[in-house]
């Protein structure tokens, strides 16, 4: 179930750094897919420079956000898609409204939308998280491949990919890298639960194993003291990001533009860095603390577009061999 939150007015007086007009008021309806508390510091500076805007925001997960914004399309009610994958937009590109943010010069053409729909936000790269005190030293497992050995039945929680945009992109770079055969005994070894935050959550207690999640949550993990690792896959993790886009006919589209514009900005990418551990898309942002430099991760050619394009078509093959379980 979607979370509401209806952040407070705060009183007029500050300059408006981002959208050049202090009259700036009325409402902006967010949906957003990341976690509910780095998003609620983002608005936070946001409401600093704009004192004048409400914001409203909903919280779920990719999946059953875009379910909302493609049932609400003939009258949207949302504005701004907030922390979603890349291959969640890719994949109804459509739904989005092009907008050329005034940071556009600040980010590399890889992580925007040609027509301009979205901007890079956040690098979640996918890792393996192991829990050391159920395979302690260096056991577990070391590639994509070896999460199909039959040692691991029973020890691997996944979320189901339809819920969640991080577990679809795991399903994808599978399928990228090797194949249907692999992914079907993968889902034989695997407890699937209905929430990405299920999965790190689950490992770090030691209820399960091995999981598959955003890198930067490990990181938070091992900084909580739960005694886990990461392990990058040896096939290489796909260097993928999440996005912002404006929901196309949202109800307040001149605000939503006023938010893109602030949630790109690096002050905003470096509060997203700060709360969560998550790296930017930004190249003038410091990289996230504990985690090692995002060129020395493993990383193959993955590619979004096609992953975006074969989503319904692999979610359906997914459910099938679930529902044979």
């Amino acid at each position: 179930m979607a979370t509401r939150y209806a952040l407070p007015l705060i009183a007029a007086g500050l300059a408006l750094a981002v959208a050049g007009s202090a009259a700036a008021a009325g409402t902006v309806v967010i949906y957003n897919a990341t976690e509910p508390n780095m998003a609620q510091k983002v608005v936070a500076g946001f409401k600093k420079k704009v004192p004048g805007i409400e914001v409203e925001m909903i919280n779920s997960g990719v999946g059953e956000l875009m379910t909302r914004i493609e049932g609400e399309k003939a009258r949207p009610r949302g504005d701004v898609f907030f922390g979603a994958s890349v291959e969640a937009f890719d994949s109804a590109i459509e739904l989005f409204a092009p907008y050329k943010t005034k940071e556009d010069a600040k980010f590399d053409r890889a992580v925007v939308a040609p027509g301009q729909q979205y901007y890079g936000f956040s690098m979640p790269l996918q890792a393996f998280i192991i829990n050391r005190k159920l395979l302690p030293g260096d056991s577990g497992p070391k590639s994509w491949k070896d999460l199909a050995d039959p040692q691991y039945k029973g020890k691997i929680i996944l979320a189901n990919p339809a819920l969640s945009g991080s577990s679809y992109a795991q399903l994808a770079q599978m399928l990228q890298l090797h194949d249907w055969n692999l992914v079907q005994k993968i889902v034989q070894n695997t407890t699937y639960v209905t929430s990405s935050k299920l999965v790190y959550q689950n490992v770090a207690k030691g209820e399960m194993a091995i999981g598959v999640t955003g890198d930067y949550t490990i990181a938070e993990m091992k900084e909580k003291g739960f005694p886990v690792d990461c392990v990058y896959p040896s096939e290489g993790t796909g260097l993928r990001f999440d996005a912002i886009g404006i929901i196309k006919g949202g109800p307040n589209f001149e605000n939503a533009k006023i938010f893109v514009d602030y949630a790109n900005t690096a002050e905003a990418h470096e509060i997203m860095v700060q709360e969560s551990s998550r790296r930017s898309v930004r190249k003038d942002v410091t990289a996230p603390k504990g985690q090692i430099p995002t060129a020395n991760v493993p990383t193959f050619p993955y590619d979004p577009k096609k992953a975006a394009a074969n989503r319904d078509a692999n979610l359906a093959k997914f459910e099938e061999y679930f529902s044979k379980k």
